[in-house]
């Protein structure tokens, strides 16, 4: 038995994933756990979540794979600090890339210190970009594929350009910092008031509300050029000294200065440069994904990276970017990369054991029916126990009802699958409201995704066949927009969802059930938390968050919560 297990710590997104002869038995992000959202620490209670539900000892590691390089963090640090030297702040974060560097580098010392003496595993650093690239090709089922990571910064660099063929990259390019398209738009998050890696998606939903006014401005900010990412520095500052990039004098002259978030809502203004941005990001991408086609035979590409999470872009790329495929990995963020480390080393070290391709991203933690039944007890509840659960949720839903669905083992990634959702009836308009002001406490104007039987698809979704994980957005076909209008974002588009009883028996079960009733196949899905909190892990996180929100029901098979009043 050969064992790997993947880390990725001390800069965000911590996580863990372990492989057992090359199979993905489990990974989990450490904030699931911590309720630290995008948790930064060392993911220890994710590690001992993977040893506690695979049955293994400390001892029973052979090999742990990191996502990044120490020694090119440290280096990079080094040559950036003379640049930098005379900015305010510099030196302090000069020191802080350094502290961040020797906890990477100390990363044995770390995890003894955790699992004890008896841990002994080999060790091995993985490039990020390579980290991200394995993930996607692992992701895909492991076929030959062109490859594109992007994000804001992995040590050196915030792009590459490959190939995969018979296990074996190829690289064509890489775009090294400053410049980076991920670090562009965490200008344009902090600009609009959002926080920069964490609130991307924001700017994103905002987008789609405005018109692209500024787009010749933003085209000048970034654009590319034979497969590079290009950024004029005279417009954005990418300063390492604050970490994040931001619009230079000459371009607040133009915009405006950046929202004060206690101003009140994005204004029409912000708007545009959401759409402005989006569109400049998008133009950009596309050309490097075009240039990626010209350099490869394979029909497929396979993206990851922080930048991937984009959905807009990614089904622009499908659309148009010249593959007869695309596919994003389900978990693009660094939280993705310990997985994507771990494929790197299998690939080394045990090449005579396939990988196999996880059938789901349902890879964290999960409860049996008599742990729930004891917190259900220990809280004092007494929960209803229908006969055909499934069925009764399709009908609270088709009602009006909100309900949260808990169980099983909870996704790996930033997208609720059905394992974690709250689920809502999408022919009403008004829900879109309901859901973000009662239930997810957040702004208004937030889009959700919808959840369809897969054989279905195309019905709802131009383009659309397969769409397991929420990754790409596909026009919504005419006239269906009226008929599903609490999913349908203002640009007639979808983050969508296809569900097949394989993947999920009890989440497929529920959207059938709503289609017979209804007669459409379709359900609103939207993640099991409120704004600022990871989502529910535990059965205690999932009756906290019911009871604390407007959710109208709790389905958590075989058990069912419902509240007497709205």
């Amino acid at each position: 038995m050969t064992t790997i297990l993947g880390v990725n710590c001390f800069k965000h997104d911590a996580a863990a994933a372990l492989f057992i002869d090359g199979v993905l038995v489990g990974a989990s992000e450490e904030e699931r756990f911590s309720r630290h959202k995008h948790d930064p620490g060392y993911p220890q209670k994710a590690i001992n979540f993977l040893l506690a539900q695979s049955g293994l000892k400390p001892s029973d590691i052979d090999h742990v794979a990191y996502y990044m390089q120490p020694s090119k963090v440290r280096k990079e640090a080094f040559r950036a600090f003379p640049h930098y030297m005379n900015r305010k702040g510099s030196v302090k974060f000069f020191l802080g890339q350094l502290s961040g560097s020797v906890k990477m580098g100390n990363i044995p010392g770390t995890m003894k210190l955790h699992l004890g003496e008896s841990f002994n595993p080999e060790f091995h650093f993985i490039d990020h970009h390579e980290a991200h690239a394995w993930s996607a090709w692992f992701g895909a089922g492991c076929r030959d594929a062109a490859v594109l990571t992007m994000d804001g910064a992995g040590e050196k660099d915030s792009s590459l350009l490959g190939s995969i063929t018979g296990g074996v990259l190829t690289e064509f390019k890489r775009t090294h910092l400053p410049v980076s398209p991920g670090l562009f738009y965490s200008a344009v998050t902090r600009y609009l008031g959002f926080t920069p890696d964490n609130d991307e998606y924001k700017v994103m939903g905002l987008s789609s509300y405005g018109k692209p006014v500024y787009l010749d401005l933003f085209r000048k900010i970034i654009s590319s050029k034979a497969g590079g990412f290009c950024i004029d520095s005279s417009l954005m500052d990418v300063s390492m000294g604050v970490h994040h990039a931001v619009f230079s004098p000459k371009v607040l002259s133009i915009l405006g200065p950046p929202r004060n978030p206690e101003d009140g809502e994005p204004t029409e203004l912000h708007e545009n440069i959401a759409c402005s941005a989006q569109r400049a990001l998008e133009e950009a991408g596309l050309s490097v994904v075009k240039y990626l086609r010209k350099q490869t035979d394979h029909d497929l590409l396979v993206i990851a990276g922080g930048v991937a999470l984009n959905c807009v872009m990614n089904g622009l790329f499908e659309r148009e970017g010249g593959f007869k495929e695309i596919s994003p990995f389900p978990a693009p963020n660094d939280a993705g990369a310990s997985i994507g480390a771990a494929v790197a080393v299998h690939r080394v070290i045990r090449p005579d054991i396939p990988l196999k391709k996880p059938d789901t991203m349902y890879l964290g933690a999960g409860f049996t029916t008599e742990e729930i039944i004891q917190d259900i007890e220990m809280a004092k509840l007494s929960p209803s126990r229908p006969e055909n659960l499934a069925k009764t949720v399709a009908n609270m839903i088709s009602e009006g009802l909100v309900v949260a669905v808990y169980q099983g083992r909870t996704e790996f990634g930033p997208r609720a699958l059905g394992n974690r959702s709250i689920l809502a009836d999408p022919r009403r308009a008004e829900m879109k409201d309901i859901v973000n002001v009662v239930v997810k406490h957040r702004e208004g104007f937030r889009p959700f995704a919808p959840a369809c039987i897969q054989e279905e698809a195309g019905k709802y979704f131009q383009g659309c066949v397969k769409s397991s994980h929420m990754i790409k957005t596909y026009p919504v076909v005419k006239g269906m927009d009226k008929i599903i209008p609490a999913v349908t974002h203002v640009d007639n588009t979808a983050r969508v969802q296809t569900v097949t009883r394989k993947e999920n028996e009890f989440y497929y079960d529920v959207i059938k059930e709503f289609g017979k009733i209804t007669g459409v196949s379709v359900i609103l899905n939207t993640s099991f938390n409120i704004r600022g909190e990871p989502i529910v892990n535990t059965p205690i996180d999932a009756v906290r968050c019911y009871y604390g929100t407007g959710i109208d029901a709790l389905a958590m098979p075989p058990f069912l919560f419902v509240k007497e009043t709205r």
